[in-house]
């Protein structure tokens, strides 16, 4: 995403309110409110929620969601270029997906240790573990919206006592 660096917040926060459209979408459908955005050139290219409920697919997290949905788009598996939104920050897996397809930023509200306070069930490995010694990882920004991604992430906790991710 090219951005003025004064504007780059403003920008961000922009972006992250369609992924958290799209998390109000999933909670409304039954599931965790996790939603997600790929963005390039101040466009989006995909957007999803977390459907491992409704699929009953572990893997349906949003940012799978919208990785293949992107890649799908542009016909391409090399996604350079692009940011992810993302209202929760990606899993391991997620991270990973995102790694492989070449995702240079990454950009969350809530963390996984938010997250961990409602499930009690995530896999919580710092970043700086995940990226050791790899070459060309995502700039990871987190914390936009982080309010707004938070209590919609706790209003979803309190209505679905015990359920995960």
């Amino acid at each position: 995403m090219k951005v003025a660096a004064d504007s780059a917040p403003a920008v961000r926060e922009q972006f992250m309110r369609v992924a958290l459209t799209m998390a109000e979408r999933g909670m409304a459908a039954g599931g965790p409110p996790v939603g997600a955005c790929l963005v390039r050139d101040t466009e989006v290219i995909a957007s999803a929620h977390n459907a491992v409920i409704s699929d009953l697919d572990v893997t349906a997290h949003a940012e799978v969601a919208v990785i293949r949905s992107a890649c799908r788009e542009l016909r391409a598996l090399d996604l350079h270029g692009c940011t992810l939104f993302v209202t929760v920050e990606p899993c391991l897996m997620c991270l990973a997906a995102s790694y492989y397809a070449g995702i240079g930023e990454i950009c969350f509200g809530a963390s996984l240790l938010d997250m961990q306070a409602v499930t009690g069930s995530e896999l919580c490995v710092p970043l700086s573990q995940v990226f050791a010694d790899q070459a060309d990882v995502p700039r990871i920004i987190g914390g936009i919206l982080h309010a707004d991604c938070l209590a919609l992430l706790n209003s979803w906790g309190s209505q679905n006592p015990g359920r995960e991710r």
